[in-house]
Parts: C-alpha cells; sequence; structure tokens
C-alpha cells in the first residue's frame, strides 16, 4: 500500500505516524514522502524543508520499469502541487483497488501555513480518483464552498457530506472529521442517505496530527477487508483513545500523538 505523505524530523505526524501504524498490522507499504520537513509547519515557525519533486517522479519511474505492484494508497499532507499532480497522474493509470485520500491543507476555519487555493484546486483534483476522503470540517466546506451556521445542523451536514461525495469516483463515500455536537466531538458520514455519527466527549484543547492518525487507522482497516461504517468506528475509537494518552501524559501537543499504548493495543488485537 502506497502511503504519499510528508516526513517530519520531530513528532509524530503524518509518514511518521503512518509507517508504524501499517507496519504493526502487517500490512506491506510502499513509502513515499513528498516531502521532507525539518518540522511539522505549524507551531516551530519556517521548517527547514527538503525538495522531493524530482526524486517522487523517478520513484514512479523506477518503480514501472522494476513492475513493482501497488494495490492501494493513502495520501495525505502535499504542500508542493507538482508532487501532486504526479501523484494524481499515477492513482489515473493504475486504477487501484483501494485509494484513500486525506486532503490535509486546513484547519479551524483556514489554511494551513504556506497553503493556499493552489493546494485546494489539488486536493479537489485527486478526489476524483478517490473512493474514500477523510476531510475535516473545514476543508470540506472549503473544497464544496459551503458556509456553515456556527453549530450545524443535521440537514446542513448532509448537505455537506452529499456536495464532497460529488468530487470522488462514483459510489466513493466521504467521512468528515472534526465535528462537533452536543459537546462531543467526532466523525459523521451517510448511511443509507441519513447522517450517521461516532462522536465521543471534547478533550480539551488541539490535537497536532490527530488527522494522521485517523486516516492511517481508517485506510488500514479499510485494507484488511473492515467495511466501511466499521472501520470509522475503530479507527474513531482508537484516535480517541490516543488522544486521552496524550492529554494524559501531559506531551508537547506540537510533537503530535503519543502512539506507544494505541501501538500496543493493534498488536493485542483489541482493534478487530
Amino acid at each position: 500500500m502506497l502511503i504519499a505523505q510528508d516526513l517530519s524530523a520531530i513528532g509524530n505526524l503524518s509518514l511518521a505516524v503512518a509507517i508504524p501504524l501499517f507496519e504493526i498490522q502487517q500490512i506491506p507499504v510502499a513509502i513515499l514522502p513528498t516531502s521532507l520537513l525539518s518540522t511539522q509547519s505549524e507551531g516551530f515557525g519556517t521548517p527547514v524543508k527538503l525538495d522531493c519533486r524530482f526524486w517522487v517522479k523517478n520513484v514512479f519511474r523506477h518503480w514501472q520499469d522494476q513492475n513493482i505492484r501497488i494495490t492501494a494508497a493513502l495520501v495525505g499532507y502535499l504542500d508542493d502541487p507538482q508532487i501532486g499532480e504526479d501523484i494524481y497522474t499515477y492513482l489515473k493509470q493504475n486504477e487501484l483497488a483501494l485509494v484513500v485520500i486525506d486532503p490535509a491543507f486546513a484547519d479551524e476555519g483556514k489554511f494551513y501555513p504556506n497553503l493556499d487555493d493552489r493546494h485546494l484546486r489539488l486536493q479537489q483534483k485527486l478526489l476524483q480518483v478517490a473512493d474514500y476522503a477523510t476531510p475535516n470540517l473545514t476543508e470540506a466546506c472549503l473544497l464544496t464552498q459551503t458556509s456553515l451556521s456556527p453549530t450545524p445542523t443535521e440537514a446542513e451536514l448532509i448537505t455537506l457530506l452529499k456536495r464532497c461525495a460529488t468530487y470522488l469516483k462514483k459510489e466513493g463515500q466521504v467521512v468528515i472529521t472534526g465535528v462537533e455536537l452536543a459537546g462531543k466531538k467526532g466523525c459523521v458520514w451517510l448511511a443509507d442517505g441519513k447522517l450517521a455519527t461516532c462522536l465521543f466527549p471534547r478533550l480539551t484543547g488541539h490535537f497536532y496530527g490527530s488527522g494522521d492518525v485517523f486516516s492511517a487507522l481508517f485506510a488500514s482497516f479499510l485494507r484488511q477487508g473492515v467495511v466501511f461504517e466499521q472501520a470509522i468506528k475503530q479507527a474513531t475509537h482508537l484516535t480517541y483513545e490516543a488522544l486521552k494518552e496524550t492529554a494524559q501524559l501531559a506531551s508537547e501537543r506540537t510533537h503530535g500523538i503519543v502512539l506507544g499504548p494505541l501501538l500496543a493495543k493493534l498488536t493485542r488485537g483489541s482493534a478487530k
């Protein structure tokens, strides 16, 4: 399974999260760093970046030359639109059995640092080859140019999910993360046209990398044949448990999510 995300030298985010979560479940991975960063883009000033554009293009060429068979993909944070275009072309040409897109470009009502409308348009294009997408609430609204009331109604969320789904492949499905309803926070999706939810008590503060953990878990469960709704519930539950552990340990939030207890639970098979 291809995992295409940035790799930060500090903290548990993006690739640093996805690799152990897939490996502990014995899912073979093809790792594609879309950029190498000294830190994540928030909380540490401007990170030092190594441009991976030339490398990514030639990796795809080498894999093709060597007949390396990629059957599924998880695509996350992309800060270089050209690399995103190369990934889109690869996914379009190869028609993988499973493609999960986590359109990680915005949160809390605004773009991530150094990202802009070009990245929004790139994500809209990438969604065309997606079987599943995991935008957070901000991303879902920006992708569909939708404005919500301060406390979204069930009808508004249903409309938002339907609009998001129009960007995906036929029969593609969307789960929106980071939705708060009645003091709880979690995910929403459509089940037979009705709003379905998986929510847990809201935890204080912002957890950097929580979306990375969810999307990696969700994609790994789908890769193993877990059905859509059950994959959401398992991924949401385990992400919430990881956030609780992170909060209890009072670790530096900008360093991402504490993974040790989560990896132990996956080892014991408690996610099944």
